[in-house]
């Protein structure tokens, strides 16, 4: 399975904190263990780097023709699955068909 994030910017919310938390080596590890798929993820922040943006034919053709309101895009193995927000906690749990928890600190 292949995820990729396309964002405009990085402002910490909650649903990019969850991707990113399982955007590494660790997690893409226990994900073979379990689910006997192997996972990639890709963040793409349009703010550190335009490249990925014009680099990619869907991202870009929906930039082309929607402008930048329709950020973030989640692309699911080469097909454009969300537009204009981010998997949830329990959606990316589903897509990946393994519980995934998180620990907030209180400030």
């Amino acid at each position: 399975m292949d995820i990729s994030y396309f964002c405009l910017q990085d402002n910490g919310n909650l649903e990019l904190e969850v991707f990113k938390s399982i955007h590494n080596d660790a997690f893409r590890n226990t994900h073979l263990a379990f689910a006997g798929e192997e996972l990639q993820t890709h963040v793409y922040v349009m703010s550190e780097s335009e490249r990925p943006f014009i680099q990619n034919k869907l991202v870009h053709a929906e930039l082309t023709e929607n402008g930048q309101k329709v950020l973030p895009i989640i692309i699911v193995n080469g097909m454009i699955v969300r537009r204009g927000g981010l998997f949830s906690l329990d959606e990316l749990s589903e897509l990946l068909g393994i519980g995934i928890d998180i620990q907030i600190e209180e400030s």
